[in-house]
């Protein structure tokens, strides 16, 4: 009776466990069937739009800044009055009550009594580089040019007349004709075959009493001299360095009202290396520093502020040869710098390099002759 009484107390509490496990589980069952999980937080774009949103806010402070580097590429060649007087003369008069416009209008304020009109002009210098096509300017270092080229008005697409030869092109430069008037029909030195056919330049220039002087890299210019048109005339030597040496001293004794000066050492090189090589494009660098020379000189002596500069080419050429039609040949450079020309503006009209002359008198305030082809590049006067 004993041992089965202990077994049946054993089986109670082994049923009493259970019992208690079972209740504890169904429990346990029911409280997690309560749990209501909550859904997954998407908190990944929120951050997405906080970066979008700040870089917007930067860029909107540079442009307050931006105006005040413009100054700076004119200020370098010190024909800043220029430029800063060509962007001045229709703003200013009508900006003036308008309170938007004050920070512009303050920065120029200063330039409408100094804006220098055509009868300002008191010179003219006219520089033209023997064999200088226009894209060579694009590929060689041309510190002064591309100085001048952002102060003043530039065409990269004058044209030269036919035959694209040195005599024949400057015979229409300095004599406004084409080739059937001015009748300069060779390229050499042959005084046997007499002057130009006239008016000049320098003879109009010198009937109104104004001075006149050229300084040129080949003799042959002779055939562009007639009697009493020029008071200087210089050979200086077949270089530049000897071309500017003698314009120096020109400039230093006495700017005189039309001063030419021919250097002719880029076509040298394009004969002897080729058009466009890296011989001529050296040349053509080194040309440029001749010319910044000149500049420099006609700063120095004060005659910036009422000196019209015009510089120019001949022709353009091709392999090592020029002289034909074909737009390498005849495609010439054509830049104005000075009192009342824009800045850095692109020519759009047609200029033939007998509207260089024309150009010269008319800022001058002195009559072209009515049996010239060239007229005035009126683009280049506001």
């Amino acid at each position: 009776m004993m041992m089965k009484a202990k077994s049946s107390f054993k089986i109670f509490i082994v049923v009493s466990f259970v019992a208690t496990l079972t209740l504890v589980a169904c429990a346990l069952i029911g409280n997690v069937k309560g749990i209501t999980p909550s859904p997954p937080r998407t908190v990944s774009p929120e951050p997405t739009f906080v970066v979008i949103n700040l870089p917007t806010v930067t860029p909107f402070s540079p442009p307050e800044s931006t105006p005040t580097p413009q100054p700076t590429n004119t200020a370098t060649l010190v024909i800043s009055q220029t430029a800063t007087s060509t962007h001045t003369p229709t703003p200013i008069p009508t900006q003036t009550p308008s309170p938007t416009d004050s920070p512009t209008a303050t920065t120029t304020a200063p330039t409408p009594t100094q804006i220098p009109t055509r009868g300002a002009i008191n010179h003219v210098v006219i520089i033209s580089v023997d064999g200088l096509r226009p894209d060579a300017l694009d590929l060689a270092n041309t510190p002064t040019l591309d100085a001048l080229r952002a102060a003043g008005a530039y065409s990269s697409r004058a044209q030269a007349v036919v035959p694209s030869v040195t005599l024949i092109n400057h015979a229409s430069m300095l004599g406004g004709m084409g080739m059937e008037k001015h009748g300069i029909t060779w390229n050499v030195l042959d005084p046997s075959l007499g002057k130009i056919n006239g008016p000049t330049l320098f003879t109009v220039a010198h009937e109104a009493g104004l001075s006149t002087a050229m300084v040129v890299g080949k003799p042959r210019f002779e055939h562009l001299v007639l009697p009493d048109s020029v008071d200087n005339y210089i050979y200086a030597g077949p270089t530049d360095r000897q071309v500017t040496d003698q314009a120096l001293q020109v400039i230093q004794a006495g700017l005189p009202n039309i001063l030419f000066i021919h250097l002719p050492d880029v076509d040298a090189m394009g004969h002897q290396a080729g058009w466009m090589s890296p011989d001529q494009l050296a040349s053509v660098a080194q040309t440029d520093g001749m010319i910044g020379e000149v500049v420099s000189a006609l700063e120095a002596g004060g005659y910036l502020d009422k000196t019209l500069i015009i510089i120019t080419a001949d022709h353009g050429g091709h392999d090592t040869t020029h002289g034909t039609d074909s737009l390498e040949d005849t495609t010439i450079p054509w830049l104005a710098v000075g009192p009342g020309v824009p800045a850095g503006i692109i020519l759009e009209s047609n200029i033939v390099t007998y509207d260089t002359a024309a150009t010269a008198l008319y800022a001058l305030d002195l009559p072209i002759p009515e049996v010239w082809d060239g007229r005035p590049v009126m683009g280049i006067f506001n």
